[in-house]
Parts: C-alpha cells; sequence; structure tokens
C-alpha cells in the first residue's frame, strides 16, 4: 500500500542501474516515486525495463524531459567554445508528469533534460546549451511538490556534491520540507523515518 508521501530520487551518474533497483523498487512500493537520472535515454529505458520487472501491477513511464530557459539568457546567447549553463526556469511536462503520479506511475525522466525556449506565442524552441542536473531535480521537486527530495552521491567527490547541496538548499528553502543527499543505501531508511515524522 503506498504512503502517503511524494519523493523524487536523484540517481547520481556513477551509480549503476542495476545495483540501485532494488532499492529503487522498494521506494515505489510505498511512496509516490519520481526517478531523475542524469545518465541518458538508454540508463532510463534500462531502468523502466527493470522496474517493471520488479514492480509488475504498476506502471513505469519515461519521459522525455524538456527544461525551459529565459531566451535573454547570456549563458544561452554567448559563443564560447563550451556549452553554456543555463538557469532552468521551468519544466515544459510538468503537468503530464503531475497526470501520471496521480494515476500511480513510477515517473522517470532526466535530470538536466532537453533545453528549450518560449516566444511570446509559447513555441517552444531548440537551444544549444547544457542545462544544470542538479538545479532541475531542485525545480522539479518544487513543481510536483514533492514531500523529500533525495539526491545520491556514491562515491562522487566534492566537486561534484557541492552542487548537489546547492540544489537541496534551494528545495528547502523554497518549501520548507526535507531534502538530502544521501548514498543510494541510505534512501529507503530515510525515506521511511520521513514518512513516520509526516504522519506524526
Amino acid at each position: 500500500m503506498l504512503e502517503d508521501m511524494r519523493v523524487l530520487l536523484a540517481l547520481g551518474g556513477n551509480i549503476k542501474i542495476a545495483a540501485a533497483t532494488e532499492a529503487i523498487a522498494e521506494l515505489a512500493d510505498r511512496h509516490e516515486l519520481i526517478v531523475a537520472q542524469y545518465s541518458g535515454p538508454q540508463s532510463a529505458h534500462e531502468l523502466e525495463l527493470m522496474l517493471r520487472n520488479a514492480l509488475p501491477d504498476r506502471d513505469v513511464v519515461s519521459v522525455l524531459t524538456q527544461v525551459v530557459v529565459a531566451g535573454g539568457d547570456g549563458a544561452v546567447d554567448c559563443d564560447l567554445p563550451s556549452r553554456p549553463s543555463p538557469e532552468p526556469r521551468a519544466i515544459a511536462e510538468i503537468r503530464s508528469l503531475r497526470v501520471l503520479l496521480g494515476a500511480g506511475a513510477v515517473v522517470i525522466c532526466a535530470a538536466g533534460g532537453l533545453p528549450v525556449t518560449l516566444d511570446e506565442l509559447g513555441t517552444m524552441q531548440r537551444v544549444d546549451a547544457e542545462v544544470d542536473g542538479d538545479l532541475t531535480v531542485a525545480l522539479l521537486a518544487r513543481r510536483l511538490d514533492v514531500d523529500l527530495l533525495l539526491m545520491t552521491s556514491d562515491g562522487d567527490d566534492d566537486d561534484v556534491v557541492a552542487p548537489k547541496l546547492e540544489a537541496v538548499r534551494r528545495f528547502t528553502e523554497a518549501t520548507g520540507r526535507h531534502a538530502a543527499v544521501i548514498a543510494l543505501a541510505d534512501a529507503v531508511r530515510i525515506a521511511r523515518a520521513q514518512a513516520v515524522t509526516l504522519a506524526a
């Protein structure tokens, strides 16, 4: 039976999907779950297959995620040799994600997503940029009204962990809800403890 909590689990790029499936399935068995992954569509497909096998009674849906950035953002317009990283402003598929979660599906989406801009008529256009995955996760968690944001960082160094901590800070300051940068092995325990806290 699902507990009354919506959880967003962000999988660090160095986490092996096969090793993560058991913990993810246990979270999904108890909670509404969104999984944000950093490793591209092939990894999303692999994760979807494994979760469908582990959770035969649940719908598992991968959603191609488009992230809206500001068209006038200097990070998009500049002509630098390296790809810029504009600030994520919105998630284009947010209504679809809410419908899927409301229907009980486990949702898999990209942490960084595909950057797009919107013109004055609401027409989307792809832009050449690389959206910050951690800030996108924080935005996604806010827009989906999650109760708990867990960002995994098994084995990551300080340069990788620091942006995750910033994303956690933004989420908690904006919502007053709980978030943490954790090892994947701790995800189920922390979610269980938070569910007890919310129920108290």
